[in-house]
């Protein structure tokens, strides 16, 4: 499967690019239960990672690893298109646009296919229930903005069918907070949050095998609907009044 994350910073690349890492040439053996969360090394800056924006309760803030998720999603869209049982997956807060690019533009039928970690606490899980081992690879083109991530092993003839509700329910983003941070000049204005509507999306997928189904399951992702928000030096006039938090 191939995944693109055009329009990432530079710190966002490299913890892609360090996370996928961690993955290639992993075997999974028949019966196995592969853990993400397990198989990777702390994402700390001792071990290569850099700060990028990350969610954090009801904020976007800058932490240590920004990115990993692009890694964990590539990774739950290959399990999910290969007809493997997901065990274990956490989508994010909000709808993150990343995740619903294209090679071309965007595709609002990949909402509701991501999957979220946050090492050790949020992991990522499924199972190899074939009787074959399973060879991962990931290769991460930063020119071209794409993440590959390939199974190897025998076909035992599965198939996938799968698919969406598309975005329902939709909400609109609250109103934009404004707050002072003494850090910035007077008259400096920096958006810190951008809005997103909340939404709910159901996908099903059922996996057939030798003319009948196999197993069938369906992910339920609700949405938050998210705020911008701005930070302000102090004595810029013309500011929203403030919101309370």
């Amino acid at each position: 499967l191939i995944f693109d994350f055009r329009g990432s910073s530079p710190d966002r690349v490299t913890n892609i690019r360090i996370a996928a890492a961690e993955f290639h040439g992993l075997l999974i053996a028949p019966g196995q239960t592969f853990s993400m969360a397990s198989a990777m090394r702390d994402i700390t800056l001792d071990n290569g990672y850099a700060e990028a924006v990350i969610i954090v309760g009801d904020r976007s803030v800058k932490g240590v690893g920004g990115g990993v998720c692009q890694v964990s999603t590539t990774l739950f869209r290959t399990a999910f298109f290969a007809g493997l049982p997901i065990t274990e997956r956490h989508a994010h807060a909000y709808r993150v646009y990343y995740y619903e690019q294209t090679a071309n533009g965007y595709n609002s039928d990949y909402a509701g296919l991501d999957a979220t970690v946050y090492v050790p606490i949020v992991d990522f899980r499924f199972t190899n229930d074939t009787p074959y081992w399973l060879l991962m690879e990931t290769y991460v083109n930063p020119g071209g903005s794409s993440i590959t991530w390939k199974f190897y092993s025998t076909s035992d003839g599965r198939s996938v069918e799968w698919e969406t509700s598309g975005v329902t329910n939709i909400v609109e983003p609250p109103e934009p907070l404004y707050k002072e941070n003494p850090d910035l000049a007077k008259d400096e204005i920096k958006q810190v949050d951008w809005e997103a509507k909340g939404a709910d999306v159901s996908v099903t997928r059922i996996v057939r095998k030798d003319g009948a189904i196999y197993f069938q399951d369906a992910f339920y992702t609700h949405y938050q609907p998210w705020r911008a928000i701005y930070e302000y030096g102090p004595g810029t006039e013309g500011i929203p009044t403030p919101e309370p938090e």
